[in-house]
């Protein structure tokens, strides 16, 4: 009996062991994509980080990165407001799921620009901006965040307007 119970605890530990990198390895495949320009692939692999290893770190870098793919329009067959919104919808579960995470307040400025200077949903980046105002005033973003604020909405001749007008 206590040897089938040794067996078994060293069957635990190896099967444990081969797996505590299998996160890293999958997000390391994703970036060897991402920089060969395999973005199918490179999404495919992201997302399973984020889904079978949704409490890693490598999970919370997946996320920044598959937002910032649909940001720059990477995704196959995934253009013009839907892949805006998808950049949001990923800047934003980072925000959500890792608030410590050093990219969650790239993350959450990221989905502030996006719904304010391509989706023109004026009050969901203000909520969003007073949000990371809240949440990290002393953040280096913090003043681009001000000034975004102060021109929510305007056309670019308005803001140069108003510019020339306080000279």
């Amino acid at each position: 009996m206590k040897k089938i119970f040794s067996s078994l605890f060293i069957i635990i530990i190896l099967v444990t062991a081969c797996n505590t990198n299998k996160d890293r390895d999958t997000f390391n495949a994703a970036e060897r994509n991402y920089n060969d320009k395999k973005y199918a692939e490179a999404l495919t692999d992201y997302k399973l980080v984020i889904e079978e290893y949704s409490s890693s770190d490598f999970a919370a870098k997946s996320l920044m990165r598959v937002g910032s793919m649909y940001q720059m329009f990477l995704v196959p067959n995934v253009q013009g407001d839907e892949s805006n919104k998808k950049a949001v919808e990923y800047y934003r579960d980072l925000y959500k799921n890792f608030p410590k995470s050093e990219d969650a307040p790239k993350a959450l400025f990221m989905s502030g620009f996006i719904l304010a200077n391509n989706l023109n949903k004026f009050d969901e980046a203000k909520l969003t901006y007073q949000t990371f105002l809240e949440k990290f005033p002393k953040h280096e973003l913090a003043s681009q965040i001000k000034m975004e604020l102060e021109n929510l909405g305007k056309t670019p001749e308005e803001i140069l307007e108003n510019k020339l007008s306080a000279k």
